[in-house]
């Protein structure tokens, strides 16, 4: 298992949707960048891709069988880090 840091620009509102990434074996993503953080980490599977869509604040994992995940990002809250 590896965590990974889900990558992008420093400011999210530069691009409307992220560069996909494809992960080689089983990957934990938890947070991205200072503004993208989700509720809980999500598994993606060896050979399945995953993007930020910036314009929804959602985490996209195409699972390779025709779906699409999309998992929100977690609400801000005043002492969150930034």
């Amino acid at each position: 298992m590896h965590n990974v840091e889900i990558g992008g620009t420093a400011n999210p509102g530069e691009d409307a949707m992220q560069e996909r990434m494809t992960v080689e074996r089983l990957t934990l993503v938890s947070t991205g960048d200072k503004w993208f953080c989700l509720d809980r980490p999500v598994f993606i599977a060896p050979g399945q891709s995953y993007w930020v869509d910036r314009g929804t604040n959602e985490l996209c994992i195409d699972r390779g069988d025709g779906r699409i995940s999309r998992i929100p990002r977690a609400p801000s809250h005043p002492d969150q880090p930034r």
